[in-house]
This record gives structure tokens, C-alpha cells and sequence, in this order.
């Protein structure tokens, strides 16, 4: 009889304290969920921007971002590419240029600073700062590429990542020699005005690879830029062709963790109700 009621008694006395601890695993776990979704959005990798994969229509880009974002009309991007402005809540997250004659967009420009690759380098970094991530900074340009000047590092980020500065023709931040376009000189202060990932239609772009290109025949002439593709029966395209983020797998590694947390805790909070052998002992 006295057990029984040293069980009751360890009980009641226990749950607040689970329902403390399960309130301190809730409020970890929803800001973890939440910083893992960031990151994956905010992640510039070869394949394209977040979940904006190199190579995609308009249409198609517009559903792979989802609502929150929009897609602007076609209007000149660079002095040599049109594409489209992408914004949330009235803020440029980046552009999207068509490079060839197809309405793929396979060049992204990204300015927003919030955008970053994998190791924290994006628009604003110092050209010193990512030399201490990625290595030695080799700078150059050329009056055939509108003048544009480029940076890149000995263990830099391979294939179609290139990182722009804000230089352009006489007013560049590299410190080159009389008729060198090459150098691995630069000002004090030199940042990283943008990042452009790039893929050639048809070739390399990542939505080619993983046949997630729509055939242009398959997709309705009236779809407005922020509009969902249809296929020519007029069905929607399936959700499951929409480039993988990574939010998936960061959010699971972050409930694990706390899982693993919240049974420390409860141990650690009042460990002698776990134990029968304590009961047996006080019984």
C-alpha cells in the first residue's frame, strides 16, 4: 500500500516537471526547424539559388519558390541579358537572367547579402575575408566580357559559381600591371559586389540533368510569370519534380538532437523518480 501511493506521489510530482521540459523541447526544436528552412533558402550552391534551380522556365521557377515570392516581367537584366527580378515583401533577392535564346533562366545574380554559400561568402564580404575561407584571390577581366571584373579562389567553389566585383572597366578593384588583365593584387577594402552561378541551356544546367525541363510545347502560352505550369491536358505538374532544399534533413538532425536533449534533461531534473529501485527501497 505504501508503494502504491510513493508511485502516486513520485508521479504527480513528475509531470509538471514533463510538462516543463517538454515546453523547453518545443521551444528549441521551433526556432531550429525554422533557422534550418532559412539556411536552405538562403544557400547559393552550383545547382542555383535556395530551391531556384539553374535552367528552369519563369513558370516553373514561380512553383518552385512558392507564393512568397514574385517573379517581375521580362525586363533587361544585365546591358546584355533580359530575365526577371525575384522579390519577397519588396526586396530583390536576386535576378535571373536568359543567356541564350531559349525562355530558360540560366544565370542567377545575386546582391542580397543574406545570400551566402555553403562557407559564408556572398555579396559584402571582403575579397580578404573569403581569401581566409577559400584561399589565394586571383582577380581579372576582360574587355570582351562588358569589361566585368571577376574574382576567384584556389579552393573556391567549383563549377558554375562566380564571384563579381564591383569593378568594371577603369574603375576596377584589382591592381593590375600596365596591359595585364590578371592579378592577384587588390584594394584594401575590395568586396564582393555579387555572386552568379551560371549553366549553359541544354548542356549542363541542372534542371536538364534531372529532366525537370517542361518541353516547351508542354506548357500553356497564357501562363502569366507567377502562374503553375500545366502540362497540354491541362493537369498540373507534379509537386515531387521541385529541386530538393535540404530543409528535410536539417529539420530531422535537429529533432533527433532534441530528442536526445529532452532525455538528459529528464534524468538530470529529478533522476530518482526513473529508478524502481529507489521505490523498493523506500517501500
Amino acid at each position: 500500500m505504501l508503494r502504491e501511493r510513493l508511485e502516486i506521489m513520485s508521479l504527480s510530482r513528475l509531470q509538471p516537471k514533463i510538462a516543463v521540459v517538454a515546453a523547453v523541447f518545443l521551444a528549441f526544436l521551433l526556432p531550429s526547424a525554422a533557422f534550418a528552412q532559412s539556411v536552405a533558402e538562403s544557400t547559393i550552391a552550383a545547382d542555383g539559388v535556395g530551391a531556384a534551380m539553374l535552367g528552369l522556365s519563369p513558370q516553373e521557377l514561380a512553383r518552385a519558390l512558392g507564393p512568397d515570392f514574385d517573379i517581375g516581367d521580362e525586363v533587361r537584366i544585365t546591358v546584355d541579358f533580359d530575365g526577371r527580378i525575384i522579390t519577397r515583401n519588396g526586396v530583390v533577392q536576386f535576378r535571373a537572367a536568359m543567356t541564350d535564346n531559349t525562355d530558360d533562366l540560366t544565370l542567377f545574380i545575386v546582391s542580397n547579402p543574406e545570400y551566402v554559400t555553403a562557407r559564408g561568402v556572398g555579396p559584402t564580404v571582403t575579397i580578404a575575408q573569403a581569401e581566409a575561407i577559400y584561399g589565394d584571390a586571383t582577380l581579372a577581366w576582360s574587355p570582351d566580357n562588358q569589361g566585368r571584373e571577376f574574382v576567384s579562389f584556389a579552393n573556391g567553389p567549383e563549377g558554375r559559381i562566380a564571384f563579381r566585383t564591383p569593378g568594371i572597366g577603369g574603375t576596377n578593384v584589382g591592381v593590375y600591371a600596365n596591359g595585364e588583365f590578371e592579378t592577384s593584387d587588390y584594394k584594401d577594402g575590395a568586396v564582393i559586389a555579387a555572386v552568379w552561378v551560371s549553366c549553359e541551356s541544354g548542356t549542363d544546367c541542372p534542371a536538364d540533368r534531372l529532366g525537370q525541363t517542361m518541353p516547351e510545347s508542354s506548357v500553356e502560352s497564357t501562363a502569366d510569370s507567377t502562374g503553375t505550369p500545366s502540362a497540354a491536358d491541362g493537369s498540373r505538374t507534379s509537386d515531387d519534380e521541385l529541386p530538393p532544399t535540404g530543409a528535410t534533413e536539417l529539420l530531422w538532425l535537429s529533432l533527433i538532437a532534441m530528442l536526445f536533449l529532452l532525455g538528459g534533461v529528464l534524468v538530470i531534473v529529478d533522476r530518482r523518480y526513473l529508478c524502481p529501485a529507489w521505490l523498493n527501497k523506500r517501500g
